[in-house]
């Protein structure tokens, strides 16, 4: 998950990345499945663990997550929709 988050969503990925779906479907072509699957998992307990908006913001950027989900979505929407697309990819 760190990888995920630190390596496709810091600070410079927009300088690599066109859009946030560009970069997960970069990590999902360069990733194994089940690598994918771990990180899936790794979401979903750290998005059961963490019950505050805030505490999650926290727990996210200390693994690295540098940008922020769109606007129309919450941190927690967006990584609920990404911890579906890596563990099903």
């Amino acid at each position: 998950m760190s990888q995920l988050l630190g390596a496709y969503f810091h600070q410079d990925s927009s300088s690599f990345y066109d859009s946030r779906d560009e970069a997960l479907d970069e990590y999902v072509s360069a990733t194994t499945p089940e690598e994918r699957v771990q990180a899936g998992q790794e979401l979903g307990e750290l998005l059961t663990v963490v019950s505050s908006d805030q505490e999650l913001e926290t727990a996210a950027r200390a693994l690295g997550l540098d940008i922020l989900p769109p606007q129309a979505m919450s941190l927690r929407q967006w990584l609920e929709l990404v911890r579906n697309r890596v563990g099903t990819a």
